[in-house]
């Protein structure tokens, strides 16, 4: 799997001139706080739920930016109970049976060289069983270039180097990996109105030591504005990997909705 990095990793914004080819990021410091929160409850003849949320701070003071995100996915059944297999359900088992358990943080720091330009430095973990990781931790250094950057639209693009340390879950052999990639990011934003906005981050890293190594986060978003402080976003991430952990899928996808409080 890849290191999550993107569901919550934002890039760096500036504006006010200072002279012709060159905007300094403004000088006042500014934060932002969003949360955000969706799930699913069945009862009945279907037994289950799931839960997603998330949070992300991201402040500013002059030319650094320190952004700050953490998520997580949940979900568990009841299982079926049939016996006899002949396709007709004898009850339904006593106790929830997990089948999504993904936590995740990431905590990453920019200093602008200009408005368009910024060196990075990221950090940040995550746990998912059921892709075979007890926790990947990862860190990142790395160079962001913005190539649109205006009051609608923002094209940016991303090349930096990971270091993952892998710790899988048992029964998995080996049961640790250390994995260096090349990384490479192209991310876009849309605003359609002050109502509607779109974005697609793709990222594909490189392992350097094995070549057959290559792995793809895409995460892309839609967001309606219900209100001033209110949201309503869609969301689809997908993750392929194709040197999966030893006796599990190479392809992950999640869609989900969830509604979005701007707190700052």
């Amino acid at each position: 799997m890849i290191a999550w990095a993107t569901w919550l990793v934002c890039g760096a914004y500036a504006e006010d001139s200072e002279f012709a080819g060159t905007v300094a990021p403004p000088e006042e410091q500014k934060t932002e706080l969003t949360a955000e929160l969706g799930g699913t409850l069945a009862t009945g003849n279907s037994n289950y739920y799931a839960v997603n949320g998330g949070m992300a701070l991201k402040h500013t003071a002059g030319k650094n930016q320190l952004t700050v995100g953490a998520g997580l996915n949940l979900g568990a059944a009841r299982a079926v109970i049939d016996t006899d297999g002949d396709g007709v359900p004898e009850g339904i088992a006593d106790q929830y049976t997990e089948n999504a358990r993904r936590l995740f943080a990431d905590a990453r720091y920019d200093r602008f060289l200009s408005d368009k330009d910024s060196l990075y430095a990221l950090a940040g973990a995550f746990h998912d069983r059921f892709a075979g990781f007890d926790l990947r931790a990862h860190e990142q250094l790395g160079y962001s270039r913005r190539l649109v950057k205006d009051d609608d639209t923002e094209l940016r693009v991303e090349i930096g180097a990971d270091w993952a340390q892998e710790d899988y879950v048992t029964d998995v052999d080996p049961n640790y990996a250390n994995v260096i990639a090349a990384r490479l990011l192209v991310g876009v934003s849309h605003k359609f109105s002050e109502q509607v906005a779109f974005s697609d981050t793709a990222e594909i890293y490189e392992n350097v030591i094995n070549v057959d190594d290559v792995r793809i986060l895409n995460n892309a978003t839609l967001t309606s504005a219900l209100s001033g402080k209110l949201s309503l976003k869609l969301t689809h991430a997908l993750i392929f990997d194709n040197v999966p952990v030893e006796g599990f899928r190479p392809l992950d996808q999640t869609t989900m909705v969830t509604l979005v409080a701007t707190l700052l």
